[in-house]
């Protein structure tokens, strides 16, 4: 089972490092919770988050949601 969003390591930003290869380019793409069916059981195997993609060597690490602050916070 994948992490839950509060196990997951904050968003690092638009320039981040690659944890595998220590290039400073990486793409972000939102995913959606993943549903799975156990029999007639629902479950959720991957919670939404935020899959970042090196430029140079294809690695892929998940980071939690990085909401916009609300005003007063």
């Amino acid at each position: 089972m994948s992490p839950s969003p509060e196990h997951l390591p904050p968003f690092s930003g638009d320039e981040t490092t690659c944890p595998k290869c220590s290039h400073n380019e990486a793409h972000t793409e939102y995913k959606e919770a993943e549903k799975v069916w156990i029999g007639s059981i629902e479950g959720i195997s991957a919670s939404e988050r935020l899959e970042r993609r090196c430029v140079r060597c294809d690695y892929e690490w998940d980071e939690a949601l990085n909401p916009p602050a609300k005003d007063g916070a």
